[in-house]
């Protein structure tokens, strides 16, 4: 098997075990702590459905190019498989973010309570005011 046909499989190895996952998970953290702070969970959606049916006709056409593997084409070719297989990594990962979005944060009831309306101070000055 000729070198360069070893390199076009390290790339797709590389990309689709590696790379692919590696981009879903960095977007799925990034939406646990809630960043970027101006999306929510339907942006998330939104990208997940734009970018999903995007790459994966994107990597089937670098896939399906007929192309001399001696060319310069051929890094054309992987360039763009690269950039199907980044969108892959993206749509992964906001599809991932829809379910872990704000989870990093701590529970809601956290912000929504004060100290000093749970203390036992005021527990108990309400059992003896009832006596």
């Amino acid at each position: 098997m000729p070198l360069h046909l070893w390199i076009e499989d390290a790339v797709f190895l590389l990309a689709l075990s590696i790379a692919v996952p590696g981009v879903a998970v960095a977007i799925g953290y990034a939406a646990w702590l809630g960043k970027p702070k101006n999306w929510d969970r339907s942006l998330y959606w939104t990208a997940f459905v734009v970018s999903a049916p995007v790459s994966v006709p994107v990597m089937v056409w670098a896939q399906r190019m007929r192309i001399d593997l001696t060319s310069w084409w051929h890094l054309l070719q992987l360039s763009i498989f690269g950039l199907g297989a980044l969108l892959f990594g993206v749509a992964g990962g906001c599809v991932l973010s829809v379910f872990t979005y704000g989870r990093g944060r701590g529970p809601f009831w956290r912000g929504a309570t004060t100290s000093s309306e749970n203390s036992s101070e005021n527990v108990e000055s309400d059992r003896n005011s009832s006596i």
